[in-house]
């Protein structure tokens, strides 16, 4: 059930005019007045009138969520304890603070 069948419906059926139709699609003024009007006066059901309400349609049928596994590609069940990596550099990093040891002072 859409917003706009429920509209055309209440159109067809001299329920409601083109401004409050207006009102209810485009949420101005007090369209929750005029939704209120037409539930209590049996015009609208209550699950209609919460279609009317909400921001987004409710889905008909609920989308099933997707489930993609994070895959660690170098994770090898038979190695045991942590990783270890060791970074070394063969030329000064350039600032004029950082000296290697042994190095003199300039």
């Amino acid at each position: 059930m859409k917003r706009e069948e429920i509209i055309k419906r209440l159109l067809d059926q001299g329920h409601i005019v083109i401004k409050c139709a207006n009102r209810i699609l485009n949420k101005k003024g007090e369209y929750l007045v005029d939704i209120e009007d037409l539930w209590r006066d049996g015009n609208i059901s209550t699950e209609e009138s919460i279609v009317l309400m909400n921001e987004t349609p409710t889905p008909e049928t609920p989308t099933p969520i997707q489930y993609t596994p994070n895959h660690d590609w170098t994770w090898d069940p038979n190695r045991t304890g942590s990783p270890y990596w060791q970074v070394t550099c063969s030329s000064p990093l350039g600032y004029p603070d950082t000296k290697w040891p042994g190095e003199e002072e300039n």
